[in-house]
């Protein structure tokens, strides 16, 4: 092994045998020397005994027991804060900030030869952390070597898979910045709930592009809303400040990160809000999250050297690399490649206040379709939060009333 790696795994399964097959490649890492230690981090309460059990029984895996935050607010602002905390955790049990880091669930099964893969070639997939695009200079990275993810948005920008990844001990860190009042707020927004998935990673990257700072304070009217999205980007995809925004973000993820989800079945993730009423005694009933559960479609939409396509998606998945570095290796049929450039150097010295005026008109038209369109759809507009915790206890506050 040519370079030290840790794995820490957070949170907790409540079935022995998803738990016992997550485990499983990260033991056979381990015993390869791939890995130097299996961290397991989670709370400290007794309810959770029985489900922290299995992992006992593992000599090779240490258990690190931390008192549950006491954090009042609405489900998607405990978890922003949970997730945050035990990240923390577990990345404080590691001394050498260059250590590589794989993070993971007990909820997440990843293929073996993959992660050793990713691990014993980190360097090769990870190392390279370009500075220039299309011979314009960019802005500083923040990270010092790429952050393998399975999937990320295009045109739902920082909206990053984080049930598993690997990096730096200092970059995983690094995106991991204390949350907000904010983004505290901003979770309580119409609709919004999934912020929480992009408040962990946007504001890395503040610095450097200070066009996220709108794009943070204006997230309710981009939202996730399907329905919503659908006609939004037909109404922005047009529009020249959307189009920066999505080169802005291709770069941070063509320069930052390494973006792989493999093939069918290569990872598979099981969580608990995609299996509300799952028996999990009964593994057939299992259910995949998105997009796992049809890798192969999803990758077939990326297109790849196209520009356009990717981005009318309501959701832009990407599960490879190969859509952003198209765009900054090859001249694609469908973007003109010297407009391409000129809008790289205006995003590369946007510090200057140059894209204030296109940004402060692009908000403004925003906040104006997005209040029309609940003003027009308010009896379709769901009264309660789609987050599966909030619709579960608003249907057990109605029964018992």
């Amino acid at each position: 092994m040519s370079q030290v790696a840790d794995a820490v795994v957070l949170g907790f399964s409540k079935t022995s045998v998803l738990v016992e097959h997550s485990f499983a490649p990260l033991r056979q890492l381990r015993q390869e020397g791939h890995l130097r230690n299996i961290h397991y981090v989670t709370w400290d309460s007794p309810e959770l005994d029985r489900f922290v059990a299995p992992v006992e029984q593992m000599a090779d895996v240490q258990i690190t027991r931390v008192p549950q935050p006491v954090v009042s607010g609405t489900p998607p602002q405990k978890t922003l804060v949970y997730q945050t905390h035990n990240l923390n955790t577990a990345l404080s049990l590691i001394k050498e900030s260059d250590t590589v880091v794989l993070k993971t669930r007990p909820d997440f099964i990843a293929n073996t030869d993959f992660l050793r893969d990713k691990l014993a070639n980190f360097e090769r997939h990870c190392g390279h952390v370009p500075r220039s695009a299309w011979g314009v200079p960019m802005p500083k990275p923040v990270l010092r070597k790429k952050v393998w993810l399975p999937w990320a948005d295009s045109n739902q920008f920082f909206f990053f898979e984080d049930s598993s990844l690997i990096g730096l001990k200092v970059d995983l860190a690094a995106l991991n910045l204390p949350v907000t009042p904010a983004d505290l707020e901003t979770l309580e927004q119409p609709l919004c709930e999934h912020y929480y998935h992009i408040a962990r990673y946007a504001k890395t990257f503040l610095p450097g592009y200070p066009m996220i700072r709108a794009y943070l304070d204006n997230f309710k009217y981009l939202t996730n809303y399907p329905q919503y999205r659908l006609e939004m980007l037909a109404h922005v995809i047009n529009g020249s400040y959307f189009l920066f925004l999505v080169i802005a973000h291709a770069w941070i993820m063509h320069s930052q990160f390494h973006v792989d989800c493999g093939t069918q079945d290569t990872l598979r993730f099981y969580p608990n809000l995609r299996n509300m009423t799952t028996d999990w005694e009964d593994p057939t009933q299992w259910r995949l999250a998105l997009p796992y559960d049809e890798v192969a479609k999803w990758r077939f939409t990326e297109e790849a050297g196209l520009f356009y396509p990717n981005i009318k998606r309501v959701y832009g998945r990407q599960l490879t690399d190969g859509w952003q570095k198209a765009i900054f290796s090859q001249k694609l049929p469908d973007f003109p490649h010297k407009i391409l450039v000129g809008m790289l150097e205006h995003i590369s010295r946007a510090g200057d206040g140059r894209l204030r005026g296109l940004e402060d008109d692009f908000y403004r038209d925003l906040k104006l379709f997005y209040a029309r369109y609940m003003a027009s759809h308010a009896e379709a507009i769901p009264k309660v939060s789609a987050w599966p915790h909030a619709v579960a206890q608003a249907a057990g506050a109605a029964t018992g009333r």
